[in-house]
């Protein structure tokens, strides 16, 4: 949603039947939004400046999440990914540079 000065304008819709957290998350200068589901794989969107938008960046393997945290320890960046059915699960956060 975007603030039109007396309202909100609607800017993008993403499925999210079962989902029980819809988390933003910034890592260094990536802006992520997190949508986590019962039903279905996590899905990482990430925020792509030209498009204006949350494109679809990834799904992540997590039962039943209730929450994401980023915890950055000595330069390295991790998401924790807290499970109501499973076990928490860290992921770390790895930038590959594709450009060479």
């Amino acid at each position: 949603m975007k603030w039109e000065g007396s309202s909100f304008l609607e800017l993008q819709r993403m499925p999210s039947r079962g989902s029980m957290v819809f988390q933003p998350l910034q890592i260094n200068n990536y802006q992520y939004a997190i949508l986590g589901s019962d039903y279905s794989f996590t899905q990482v969107y990430y925020w792509e400046t030209a498009k204006a938008k949350f494109v679809k960046f990834r799904e992540l393997n997590v039962q039943a999440p209730r929450s994401f945290t980023h915890v950055s320890i000595n330069k390295k960046d991790f998401l924790f990914a807290s499970s109501f059915k499973g076990n928490t699960v860290i992921y770390e956060h790895i930038i590959v540079d594709l450009s060479a």
